[in-house]
């Protein structure tokens, strides 16, 4: 199987969601001809044409505004946030929109959108480039955060349900967010099952040791570690938190 880098799995997974449903679109600050910050949708622009692939104004409170509303319109929006750091002037469109649009409605209405945002530092950027606030979302109720550590991982994590490919997360809303220093690492994708963490190491004692993104070694589960607390606990990869 050829291998691949993070960032060509989700461009691979967005292309397959497009291809499969028109309702999915992309909204970003310089995704179009640019193919974004990290080059996720290089190409695409150029393939599925600018209505489906649509470079925002430098705001993120409106790109977030503006995919809730897609969203609950009948589409299936994939927003860009360029870095974690940038993500909190949407936060208000995240929290108190998106993620409560199904209860607030009483299933009336869903919000199938999912929100990309590379996150953590090694990648030399100023200020606002290297944050990690993933624990924030995780405490959203209605919000399903998802950090894949390897391109299988980030295959399935990155693309809104659709009628010809369910996933894992339904119609609620998800915050991607992979590890900004490890994009461009080439690995085979085994790939799980979309959204499936990847199984366990061996157990060798008693404790488990959870770990997620940049913090997974070498980019999978049951790479050992851990070994500082004593012992050889098993390391698992979280994937979802």
């Amino acid at each position: 199987m050829t291998e691949m880098t993070l960032i060509e799995a989700v461009r691979t997974a967005l292309a397959r969601a497009m291809e499969d449903d028109p309702a999915v679109l992309l909204l970003g600050e310089d995704i179009g001809p640019n193919g974004g910050v990290f080059r996720a949708t290089e190409g695409l622009w150029q393939r599925f044409g600018r209505d489906r692939v649509r470079d925002t104004p430098l705001s993120e409170a409106g790109l977030a505004g503006a995919a809730v509303g897609l969203a609950v319109q009948g589409f299936r929006p994939v927003a860009e946030i360029q870095f974690q750091g940038f993500i909190h002037p949407a936060l208000d469109q995240i929290a108190n929109h998106a993620a409560r649009m199904r209860n607030r409605t009483r299933g009336r209405l869903t919000c199938p959108l999912v929100l990309r945002a590379p996150f953590g530092a090694g990648v030399h950027a100023p200020e606002h480039h290297s944050e990690s606030i993933e624990a924030l979302f995780a405490h959203i109720p209605g919000l399903k955060v998802v950090i894949p550590s390897s391109p299988a991982q980030a295959y399935g994590c990155c693309c809104p349900p659709s009628a010809t490919r369910t996933r894992w997360c339904s119609s609620s809303p998800s915050a991607s967010t992979a590890p900004a220093a490890r994009k461009w690492r080439r690995t085979v994708p085994g790939c799980p099952s979309p959204g499936q963490p990847a199984a366990p190491g061996p157990r060798p004692d008693h404790r488990d040791l959870g770990r997620y993104g940049q913090g997974v070694p070498g980019g999978g589960a049951g790479s050992g570690g851990g070994r500082h607390i004593g012992g050889n606990p098993r390391s698992g990869d979280a994937e979802t938190l």
